[in-house]
Parts: structure tokens; sequence; C-alpha cells
């Protein structure tokens, strides 16, 4: 599982992507998305450190189905270059492998989110994911929010 941000038109939402191929992914979120919706993932590939953004089209929301079984979206993957199919294919086959160099003492990774509204349960799965508030600052939508956590 890797966290994610998803954009549904002008929002954001963060996200775990949960099953993840060439072809799309699933995502546990709980975030109503309509199928016309323009959307876009994105996430930073391990051992790359690049950011990457995938437009994609959804397709079905599924509730919680019981134990083990969190609700999400499943999103197809549309108009991807040769190098972005190639990581994911490359992602998706090895998942999570170490670096092959040492990862440094302190090694951090860093959200911003920035939104009208701010939602606590999504802050609260936040922080029982290790991520810390270390800035807030107004923005034209509201709030923005600079997130860190130690790798």
């Amino acid at each position: 599982m890797r966290s994610a941000i998803l954009e549904v038109g002008e929002r954001s939402h963060i996200v775990a992507v949960t099953n993840l191929s060439p072809e799309g992914a699933f995502l546990t979120t709980r975030v109503a998305v309509e199928r016309e919706q323009p959307l876009v993932l994105r996430f930073v590939v391990p051992r790359d450190g690049r950011v990457v953004a995938l437009p994609c089209q959804f397709v079905r929301q599924a509730e919680r189905q019981g134990p083990g079984r969190p609700p999400g979206i499943a999103v197809r993957f549309k108009g991807l270059n040769a190098a972005a199919i190639h990581r994911i294919e490359e992602f998706a086959m090895e998942g999570f492998l170490p670096s092959p160099e040492p990862t440094p003492q302190e090694h951090f990774e860093y959200r911003l989110l920035e939104d009208s509204a701010l939602d606590p349960a999504e802050l609260n799965r936040l922080g029982l994911d290790g991520w810390q508030l270390v800035a807030a600052l107004p923005s034209p939508k509201g709030v923005q929010l600079v997130l860190m956590r130690r790798l």
C-alpha cells in the first residue's frame, strides 16, 4: 500500500493505492466521485523520488465489503506515455523493494495539502500514518498544510 494524492476536479484527497497495474488502480478512500469528473493520481515513485501525475477515469465505487476490504474506487489510467507505463509495471512487479543505496539517517517525506475545508477524519488518518503538521499557511483556496514524516 502506498499513499497518493487523488485530484478530483479542483480538490485534492489523500488516498491509499492498494492495487496498481499499468491499466489502473484501486484506491482506498471514502471520497465520492462522479463518473464524468476529471481525475489525476499523483504519487512519488519508490526508489526514483519523482512525482508522477497519472490522468485517469472513474470505473466504479466499492463500499466496504467486510473485514480487510475497505471502501474505495477503481480508476483506469488514460493517455500514459511508454516511460510512465514502464515505471508502473516495474513498481507493480517489484513492490516496495529497498533502495540499493542506504537511506540517510534523517530522510523525510513532505506532503502539501491545500483546501478550503479540512476533513478531521482525513487528518486523523494522516496522523496514524506517521504524518506530522509542520506548517499551516493561508492560501487562495483557504489553507495550505505542510506535512512531514520520517522514512
